[in-house]
């Protein structure tokens, strides 16, 4: 009896596993969360302090590769952080805790994780404390970078395979498009055509089968339109490549002159935005080929203090005084596109009937 009291005592003071702290359990979200946001940084912005909190650390910052092209995306409090990569020498590898030796010489302790890597491209979790970490802080420290590194690697695979699937789709949409509807399109336009011999020269007939050919012609361009877009992909080209390929294809097949002055640095804007911005400049230029008369085109791409801007100029007829907001194929998949990346778009004549201007403003989420 009395050994079994003392077995009870000393069990009651043992201590007991201790509830999941806050960090540990967003951690366990954070996949979820990831995925319902869209890969927005929102989830890993709220993480941040919690891993701080927990670390007893005066800051924590997260540095991930760039979605395109070199650099770092910092989360979190970047100015703490100052130069730490640049003046830490060679950086540590997944799952290594190692303080900056840089930073150890100015009288700061801060200490670099490395994180699962990114298509190749290293991650970093930059944690600033008041003095040296102790065992427990770099035990800690290394076991939530690891996590987290499986969650980014995870979600960066995520986002490959979403976009194979994309593009899969795209090219499964365009084939159909080709092998059914453009083609019974193209098969009406000839018979329209023939239609015309037979009936002779009945004026009301002519009007019937003008208008039903201009129809068809212009429903035919709009399914080739379709098509091209769906297959349009940066193809591992930069932005500036893109443009620059988009603009001497229509001066090709066109008697404008175009000029292009893009003076925005590489990689200033997120993978999907890219795209949109070229199919946007694609379907102005489209527009300018098709209803402008004009002679001289400029593009025009510039950074500024919260984002870009973009304008295509025309010296064409501009635009009709009574031009509807909807009804118009070519503008309405413009606003579509500029709204899908938050950008503000604006189609304007300019003055004097001496063209026609169409702007883009995006700036940074």
């Amino acid at each position: 009896m009395i050994q079994l009291l003392l077995r009870t005592l000393l069990l009651e003071r043992q201590p007991r596993p201790a509830a999941p702290s806050a960090y540990r359990q967003t951690l366990l979200e954070l996949p979820l969360r990831l995925l319902q946001q869209g890969g927005g940084d929102g989830p890993l912005l709220e993480l941040l302090p919690q891993l701080q909190q927990a670390l007893q650390a005066d800051h924590a910052c997260l540095l991930l590769p760039q979605r395109t092209g070199p650099g770092w995306r910092a989360l979190g409090e970047r100015a703490a952080c100052a130069d730490c990569p640049e003046h830490a020498g060679e950086l540590p590898l997944p799952g290594v805790v190692q303080l900056c030796r840089g930073c150890l010489q100015q009288g700061r302790f801060q200490a670099l994780c490395g994180l699962q890597q990114e298509e190749g491209r290293s991650a970093l979790l930059l944690v600033g404390f008041s003095g040296r970490p102790g065992i427990g802080q770099r035990n800690q420290l290394r076991d939530i970078a690891r996590r987290l590194g499986e969650v980014l690697q995870a979600f960066a695979e995520d986002r490959r395979l979403r976009r194979r699937e994309l593009s899969a789709e795209r090219g499964v949409l365009a084939r159909e498009l080709h092998d059914s509807v453009a083609q019974q399109l193209g098969y009406l336009q000839i018979r329209s055509a023939r239609l015309q011999s037979v009936l002779g020269d009945t004026r009301q007939a002519e009007v019937m089968l003008d208008d039903l050919r201009d129809t068809l012609r212009s429903v035919h361009r709009q399914v080739r339109e379709l098509i091209s877009s769906s297959r349009l992909t940066m193809d591992g080209r930069t932005l500036r490549q893109a443009l620059e390929a988009s603009v001497a294809e229509f001066a090709r097949s066109s008697s404008c002159v175009f000029s292009l002055d893009n003076r925005l640095p590489g990689n200033c804007l997120p993978a999907d935005s890219e795209l949109q911005v070229l199919q946007i400049v694609r379907e102005a230029l489209a527009n300018v080929v098709r209803h402008s008369h004009a002679r001289q085109v400029r593009i025009r791409l510039w950074p500024t203090a919260s984002g870009l801007e973009v304008e295509v100029c025309d010296d064409g007829i501009g635009l009709p005084e009574d031009l509807p907001d909807s009804g118009h194929f070519g503008l309405s998949i413009m606003r579509e596109r500029a709204a899908a990346i938050g950008a503000e778009l604006s189609v304007e004549a300019l003055p004097k009937r001496s063209g026609t201007r169409v702007h883009l403003r995006w700036s940074r989420p």
